[in-house]
Parts: structure tokens; C-alpha cells; sequence
């Protein structure tokens, strides 16, 4: 699923974070008038752990990529055609 510059594409990677984002925010809204018991506050915990890992993993992934990719071809736009000028 890459594009003709050969950049990756994201679009699936950005829907099951979405997915993840929307589902935990759904189980919290859940959770607020629920019983304040120490297995709720446990839930809860879990819950914005997986968020803050799903969105930093999304971001941090990209950046490994477009690290790897310039390191591997050895300029600023690795994505970008030789010959191809900036906009």
C-alpha cells in the first residue's frame, strides 16, 4: 500500500488507532458512574495507558520510519524523486 514516491501509506495503521482511541474513551465514559472502587481506578488506568501507548506508538513508529528511510537513501527527502523539485 505504498504510494508511486514509495512513502507507506497510513491509512490503516491511523484506523485501528482511531478505533483504539474511540473504544477506550467509550469504556471510560462507562466507567463514570460506575462504583469508585480500587478495580474501576485500575480500569481507568489501563484504559489511558493503552491510549497514551497507541498514540505514541503511532507517532513513534513514523518517526522510525522516516529515520530509517533517510538513513537509508542518504537525503533530507527520501521520499522525493531525484529530479523532482520542491513546490
Amino acid at each position: 500500500m505504498a504510494m508511486k514516491t514509495g512513502e507507506p501509506s497510513w491509512k490503516w495503521r491511523r484506523l485501528v488507532t482511531i478505533a483504539v482511541v474511540v473504544w477506550s474513551f467509550w469504556m471510560l465514559v462507562g466507567l463514570i458512574d460506575a462504583i469508585d472502587s480500587e478495580l474501576n481506578q485500575i480500569i481507568a488506568m489501563g484504559l489511558l495507558i493503552l491510549i497514551g501507548g497507541s498514540v505514541g506508538g503511532y507517532m513513534g513508529f513514523a518517526t522510525a520510519q522516516d529515520v530509517a528511510a533517510i538513513w537509508r537513501t542518504g537525503r533530507a527527502l527520501p521520499y522525493r524523486d531525484e529530479g523532482e523539485r520542491e513546490p
